[in-house]
């Protein structure tokens, strides 16, 4: 195979600049483009680039719902223009926040490579930088296939500490993807956590640790945290058999502060879970999602 001929075009690219700005990001420039390689008439190779810099400003991160010692990841969002299924999500810069705070993050990614006998024009294509408080997703820099299958998502809350803590899922999603040599599964769910008063927040806290003095009061016990309650995935196929599970922990939680001082705003999450499909003789028909308790799944 030859070189080919090469044409390169400016893509748009959307900047989330209100939950960047909640989460310690500014960009300070960015841009994209869409490679085209033409071989034949009929065949062409297309991937995207991505090119930038990103400042992470620690003073303005006042909310923070876990991570340890990272900062919010800085999420690249890859979709196709009025298609159904929802973008999927690249990290572009994960790391402390000792060493995101040292200098400005240069940005540098390329995504996978598609082909087809038709390219894709720039507007079929949109990109989106976001952040959420609390994320567990695959991180592709890809464009999912056009070809997919819809199921239905049933989302359960069984949850018990809903009157401290809540999960809100906003938006649930279940696809089969269908690669031209394989097909995935993927469920995305996002939301948002509510949380009680501290008093509530409190007892959630005593109850996951029963070795403390129960009669504790905020006094005595803060600073403290109260874990985000867990996902659990389940794939059913026909005839409710169950043909996977799969645990997705949202590694953050609800501070409570010197006298039971509360964030602000409610965080944001955001969770994928998936599979590769080989041939599979018992295909996907639906998708269960339960909240759980924090140490229950």
């Amino acid at each position: 195979m030859g070189d080919g001929d090469k044409t390169v075009q400016r893509l748009g690219l959307e900047v989330d600049e209100l939950s960047l700005s909640h989460l310690g990001w500014r960009i300070d420039e960015i841009e994209a483009h869409l490679v085209t390689t033409t071989y034949t008439e009929w065949e062409h190779h297309q991937e995207i680039e991505v090119f930038g810099s990103a400042r992470f400003l620690g003073k303005d991160w006042s909310d923070r719902f876990g991570g340890g010692d990272y900062a919010p990841a800085l999420l690249l969002a890859i979709g196709r223009t009025y298609s159904p299924t929802p973008p999927l999500y690249k990290r572009l810069v994960m790391e402390t926040v000792t060493k995101v705070s040292e200098r400005p993050q240069r940005l540098s990614e390329k995504s996978s490579s598609w082909e087809g006998d038709s390219p894709l024009t720039p507007q079929q294509i949109t990109l989106r930088i976001t952040a959420v408080d609390v994320e567990e997703i695959e991180s592709e820099f890809d464009l999912a296939p056009e070809k997919h299958s819809v199921l239905p998502v049933e989302v359960i809350d069984e949850s018990t500490q809903t009157g401290s803590v809540r999960l809100t899922v906003t938006t649930s999603s279940a696809h089969l993807l269908h690669a031209p040599y394989d097909t995935r599964l993927r469920v995305h769910l996002a939301g948002s956590a509510d949380f009680g008063a501290p008093e509530q927040l409190l007892a959630a806290h005593l109850a996951a640790h029963d070795w403390r003095d129960q009669d504790s009061t905020l006094e005595d016990e803060c600073p403290f945290e109260v874990s985000l309650p867990g996902l659990v995935v389940e794939t059913l196929g026909e005839g409710a058999t169950l043909l996977r599970a799969t645990e997705v922990s949202l590694s953050g939680s609800i501070p409570v502060g010197e006298a039971g001082e509360l964030p602000r705003r409610r965080p944001r999450w955001m969770a994928d879970a998936g599979y590769d499909l080989h041939y599979s003789a018992r295909p996907p028909a639906r998708v269960i999602v339960r909240i759980v308790d924090a140490d229950d799944r």
